[in-house]
């Protein structure tokens, strides 16, 4: 190393004996050569090291892209021919799964054509359908060659096709038999998403049972997804995730609560942190979340089985965060204990399914329960534990 001290001393020496210069000019020509040429070493292993990461990068993203391409591909035959068409019109042989699963990871699933859909038709029976101690089971209805994404209220996410859950006995559905999508330790299933849209969609939004939300660039998204971990979503315990949500830029966000407040948020002004976007009483908690989409109208469907539509302009967006929300029945409904089941963005073309009670899960029209108010033959001492509402169309981002 090169010093302002050593560089002075050779100055008097020159000055002192001129003779010495050379000497001097030589040793300092050297030692510049040596440096040089470690500089140049260093800068080699630099661009080498930067190179190498580089390239990971670029797996990474060839990895992801060919893992969306080959969802995109499943849930039309493998005909990416006919991607455009298969998007907007579903294949004759399509079949739609019916999944009920609980927090410990057990999930039961149905098959069913979607010719064979029926308004009313029971389609699945589930023995014990609330295990003691534990919180109801939930409801998800997607494509059969849909790709799910199990997560967990640690953030860690497991992912796999629909395809390898092995389909029930719709007359004899127990946990027992179910398949496991097994915890780790201390961990809780918190909800599970399909993502074979994930190619389509801008960001993810992830909602808590307490009202807090986070979004998610689709590229981040899918980074934390190929390290199997996404976040827990939430700012502190007990409160968990409770859904993982596709949406485009000029999505609106809607969170509707047990106790019958709604919230909606333009997916633009999302925070990319978690934040609390819903204030919610101590006993209240979040029932459905949902993007709106292009879907004109909305419906909520009440623990007694009545059916509540809003058209989509309803919605107020506030304007600040921490809303306590729009009020989606009376203090008096409230108060006589009126709860909400479920919730979700709908035209008169699709569908729903309602967890009862008794086990059933039935199948309904939206036009039959936005035309009744309520769902049909649902037995007095029958309660909805969840709803959720499907498109048999696939629409275009």
């Amino acid at each position: 190393m090169i010093n302002q001290d050593q560089i002075e001393e050779w100055i008097r020496e020159v000055e002192e004996r001129p003779s010495s210069g050379t000497l001097i000019v030589r040793f300092v020509a050297n030692r510049l050569r040596d440096l040089t040429q470690r500089n140049e070493e260093l800068l080699a292993e630099n661009i080498a090291l930067r190179t190498n990461k580089r390239v990971e990068e670029y797996e990474s993203r060839v990895a992801n892209l060919e893992y969306q391409l080959d969802m995109l591909k499943r849930q039309v035959g493998g005909n990416l021919s006919g991607l455009a068409n298969a998007l907007i019109t579903p294949a004759a042989e399509e079949r739609l799964s019916v999944l009920a699963y609980l927090p410990m990871g057990r999930v039961l699933r149905v098959e069913l054509g979607v010719n064979s859909l029926a308004g009313g038709q029971r389609v699945a029976q589930l023995i014990s359908p609330v295990a003691a101690g534990e919180r109801p089971p939930r409801l998800l209805v997607t494509n059969s060659q849909e790709e799910l994404v199990f997560l967990f209220d640690s953030g860690r996410t497991v992912t796999m096709p629909v395809s390898a859950i092995p389909v029930g006995m719709e007359e004899n559905l127990v946990w027992k038999n179910a398949y496991w999508v097994e915890p780790r330790a201390g961990e809780e299933l918190a909800t599970v998403a399909p993502m074979g849209r994930l190619a389509l969609a801008d960001a993810i939004v992830q909602a808590s049972r307490r009202g807090c939300l986070k979004r998610m660039l689709k590229s981040s998204f899918e980074n934390h997804l190929a390290k199997s971990y996404i976040g827990a979503g939430i700012l502190q315990k007990p409160d968990l995730n409770c859904a993982l949500v596709l949406t485009n830029k000029e999505d609106v966000m809607v969170m509707a609560s047990r106790e019958g407040f709604v919230l909606s948020m333009a997916v633009s002004r999302l925070p990319f942190t978690t934040e609390e976007a819903l204030r919610l009483s101590v006993t209240d908690y979040i029932a459905s979340a949902f993007g709106v989409g292009r879907k004109p109208g909305l419906l909520f469907v009440t623990n007694n089985g009545k059916a509540v539509v809003r058209e989509s302009s309803w919605l107020e967006q506030p304007a600040s965060s921490k809303s306590r929300g729009q009020a989606l029945f009376s203090p008096a409904r409230r108060e006589a204990g009126t709860r909400l089941a479920g919730a979700a963005a709908v035209d008169e073309q699709d569908w729903s399914m309602a967890l009862l009670s008794s086990g059933a899960i039935c199948c309904y029209r939206v036009a039959d329960l936005t035309a009744a108010g309520a769902l049909p033959d649902l037995s007095a001492q029958d309660e909805v534990i969840d709803f959720c509402a499907f498109s048999l169309k696939k629409e275009a981002a």
